[in-house]
């Protein structure tokens, strides 16, 4: 898996460590580090749920960690995300300086 390394040393866990956490070997923990190995959907799931990211981040398919639930948002707010994810950096830093300025008030 793409990003299972760096989630794991994020984490300060060597690979004993999360394999114990994941009930799963320390060996299979390497297999799926350098992609000798993938995982059943069950144990994708919980490595996903025990960093707290999206599977699509974890097997390399985006970069964003966490999905959002569009269910708990309004039209609106979703919108209002999609032309965020369009801006430029430089923009997105005007847009959370703006946002902070109104909600410091």
């Amino acid at each position: 898996m793409k990003r299972l390394k760096e989630l794991r040393i994020g984490r300060r866990l060597n690979q004993d460590g999360l394999a114990m956490k994941l009930n799963l070997s320390q060996s299979t923990v390497s297999a799926y580090e350098v992609g000798e190995r993938t995982p059943d959907l069950e144990t994708l799931i919980a490595i996903a749920n025990f960093f707290n990211v999206s599977i699509d981040f974890l097997v390399g398919l985006s970069d964003v960690k966490v999905n959002i639930n569009h269910g708990k948002l309004k039209p609106d707010e979703i919108e209002h995300l999609s032309k965020y994810k369009k801006c430029s950096s430089i923009n997105r830093e005007k847009i959370k300086a703006y946002m902070d300025g109104l909600l410091s008030k």
